[in-house]
């Protein structure tokens, strides 16, 4: 196989040219080097423009975007390369009631509907064997310690799918909130042998660059194609270090390459259909945090590094069978390794106090078998899914004896502390495994013309293991009397190796109603339940076993669906409530912290999104959402803080985005986009100096093309708002950080197609 993409590399086709015919009555053009061109007005007025909804994916059923009561924003890759989003988490920046989480614990994530990835109290990554929200690449879900850190480029993709509310039926474990499914554009063999090459070359501010292309070409007509995709970006970052005198502290360097390999042997109409994907992903970020003193001037002080490097490789094979004119076979194999190290300072401070190394390797292969049946009244789909994932999580640094001594109230045991006392290097290892095995099923029943039924249902069973170890060094004769010492006092844990498991099994429910209201129009109503996988664990410091069980959602769904296509109209709204039961929290009191269950928390709100086309040459798309969500009574965490009342963390208030694509005449796009975010709280406490603001981003994206060739500029945040991103006193000092958005961006270049 390697020996023939090797010989292929250089002639890879697009399907663009047979895609823009296809899509040509679609709201929107998709096709990045050629804007909206001016349409004949005979034809605007006899022959509407057709509104070809999008397809959903991500369920256990394909279904049009307007048919899934669930509530999901389909975003068209080609129409996200005409904006300004720089990758797929800038997407999901930019769609309501979606956000992204930064977080000095050296992990991160999202926050959909107000479930954050990490748990309600922001400590939700202690012990923790999963996330409540999945990002799917091309079939294959991405583990824990490349959730926010994989790179997951913007370039040459058929759709983002980002759905809210729980998909658990579907996905399983870490679908409790909601997940993103990322699809690439895959090959399609075509009748010769032409190849086909896309590429975009970009410069901006802060030494922003992009080199980008794909190729694609068909290596049996008919039968086999190849794509292969290169994506390599990198800035500077707009954040110095006045410490280390480093002014790239908040740097960014990101590499993605991508081959899929598709096989028909029977043709386009055959029975048989395998797609083999292999994925690269590099993506080395530096840190935004700054003390809260130095908020306006974005200087950072760390003495030590502060940075987060993830390496991702994936593979997977899907292969289907039709086995009749109503029954297929699809089968999915997959597997990924990740790595990801981050690195950050005790304390933020120009001291040097301690910096933390955490690695994260994880091993992950998946197998899932699935059967799908297609009537005239009736859709169907069941199956079976193995999944297994080693997660190696290691973590060492060093501790000033001194510093750590006076912190904990020892300097009055002893003299030493009037003398430098030198350094503990420490290492703790808490590898985990995790065995799931389930079974699955959903389908839709057409009662009548209008009506449609859904009901799905998944049995999960789940094995994790958790090995707990701690070790100790030092740079000088004293450090062994110092750890004795800051054991005794509950400053560090004892060195010692423990070993916990857990065995547990889920049932997930889904049943949904769709009624075709009026023409296009569809109105549904549903519920279904996710969950994030709970576990045993042990305080070293305290010697605390413990247990936490699984935290599950269940959610009420309203939508309301549609298209007008006299008026090119096309709009969802989606009404929620949801209660989120045995939340994870961190309890105890002290260094006698462990995690429990907890809550309930509840939450509602909704989304409206819609895109609008009154003329031939503008077109609108836009969305608002709103979440509001609160815990419940007597919530208690760690040390007594009760958090009864208080709004859950990394939730905004509402979000919302407008975007205009006007082509005045051929060959010319002008895309303004505003972005609106509200207040949030940074934490679960509520405190008023964490707080988030509000703020509002003005995006613009101007392209022209001439043929096959296009000159572009964007800008983002172009007034320059000044936003956090995350606000706690987590440092070892007890000081205020904050982490800061970025500044106003301009970037230009050249793309083309041919």
């Amino acid at each position: 196989m390697w020996l023939l993409v090797s010989g292929v590399v250089v002639a890879l086709p697009s399907r663009a040219a047979e895609a823009e015919e296809d899509r040509r009555g679609e709201i929107v053009e998709t096709i990045p080097v050629r804007p909206l061109e001016p349409e004949d007005e005979t034809r605007e007025t006899e022959e509407p423009l057709e509104l070809a909804p999008m397809k959903v994916t991500g369920e256990l059923l394909t279904r049009d975007a307007n048919r899934t009561v669930s509530s999901v924003s389909v975003h068209d890759g080609l129409e996200i390369e005409r904006g300004t989003a720089q990758d797929v988490y800038d997407v999901i920046a930019a769609t309501p009631n979606a956000s992204l989480d930064d977080s000095d614990y050296g992990v991160g994530g999202m926050t959909l509907r107000g479930i954050g990835s990490y748990g309600a109290s922001g400590s939700g990554a202690y012990a923790a064997y999963g996330t409540s929200s999945a990002v799917v690449v091309d079939g294959v879900g991405l583990p824990r310690s490349a959730l926010s850190y994989a790179d997951l480029s913007a370039f040459d993709l058929e759709t983002v799918e980002i759905l809210r509310g729980p998909q658990s039926t579907g996905l399983g474990r870490n679908a409790m909130a909601g997940a993103v499914i990322i699809n690439t554009v895959a090959p399609e063999p075509a009748f010769d042998f032409m190849p086909r090459l896309r590429g975009r070359f970009t410069r901006g501010d802060e030494n922003l660059h992009q080199y980008a292309g794909a190729v694609e070409a068909t290596l049996w007509p008919e039968k086999l194609a190849l794509r292969l995709v290169h994506d390599d970006r990198a800035d500077d970052g707009d954040i110095v270090n006045a410490t280390r005198d480093e002014d790239d502290w908040a740097r960014r360097d990101s590499s993605t390459t991508r081959l899929r390999v598709r096989l028909q042997p029977g043709g386009v109409d055959g029975r048989y259909d395998a797609l083999l994907s292999l994925a690269d992903f590099s993506h080395y970020r530096g840190s935004r945090y700054v003390p809260l003193s130095e908020e306006y001037s974005r200087v950072a002080l760390a003495n030590a590094p502060q940075d987060y490097d993830n390496h991702s490789r994936l593979a997977a094979l899907e292969q289907r069978f039709r086995l009749s004119e109503r029954w297929a076979v699809r089968a999915v194999s997959a597997y990924i390794r990740s790595e990801t190290v981050s690195r950050y300072d005790t304390d933020y401070g120009a001291s040097d106090s301690g910096g933390t190394r955490q690695q994260e390797n994880a091993k992950a292969v998946s197998q899932e078998l699935r059967f799908e049946f297609t009537g005239e009244a009736l859709q169907a789909s069941f199956g079976a899914y193995y999944y297994r994932d080693e997660n190696s999580d290691a973590t060492s640094g060093y501790i000033d004896i001194t510093g750590s001594l006076d912190a904990n109230g020892l300097c009055a045991l002893t003299i030493l502390c009037a003398v430098p006392l030198g350094r503990v290097n420490y290492a703790s290892r808490n590898p985990a495994e995790v065995e799931d095995i389930a079974a699955f099923g959903e389908f839709d029943w057409s009662l009548t013309e209008r009506l449609t039924f859904t009901a799905g249902l998944r049995l999960d069973r789940e094995r994790n293991e958790r090995v707990i170890a701690t070790s100790y060094d030092g740079n000088t004769t004293i450090y062994a009397a110092a750890v004795r010492l800051l054991v005794a006092a509950g400053a560090l844990p004892p060195e010692e190796t423990i070993v916990v498991s857990r065995e547990f099994s889920e049932v997930l429910p889904k049943v949904a109603v769709s009624y075709e209201l009026f023409e296009d129009w569809f109105l549904g109503v549903g519920y279904a339940e996710g969950y994030r996988p709970g576990g045993d664990g042990y305080n070293q410091v305290s010697g605390r076993y413990f247990s936490f069980d699984s935290e599950r959602t269940g959610n009420y769904e309203l939508s309301f669906k549609g298209r007008h296509a006299p008026w090119r109209l096309q709009a969802a709204l989606n009404l929620f409530y949801t209660e989120w039961n045995d939340m994870q929290i961190q309890l105890g009191e002290g260094t006698d912290n462990y995690m429990g269950n907890a809550g309930p928390a509840y939450i509602h709100g909704g989304e409206l999104e819609l895109r609008w086309r009154p003329l031939s040459s503008l077109q609108v798309v836009g969305g608002y959402g709103e979440t509001h969500g609160r815990f419940g009574s007597g919530v208690v965490t760690a040390d007594d803080v009760d958090l009864s009342g208080n709004r859950l963390p990394k939730a905004p208030e509402y979000s919302g985005v407008l975007a205009l694509e006007w082509s005045p005449w051929g060959g010319l796009m002008i895309r303004p986009e505003v972005q609106w975010t509200g207040t949030a709280a940074a934490n679960s406490d509520n405190q008023p100096q964490h707080e988030l603001p509000s703020y509002r981003l003005l995006n613009l994206a101007v392209r022209w093309h001439v043929g096959r060739v296009g000159f572009y500029v964007v800008g983002t945040n172009l007034d320059d708002e000044h936003f956090r991103r995350d606000a706690n006193n987590y440092s070892v000092g007890g000081g205020d950080v904050v982490s800061l958005g970025e500044g106003r961006r301009l970037a230009g270049g050249v793309e083309f197609e041919f």
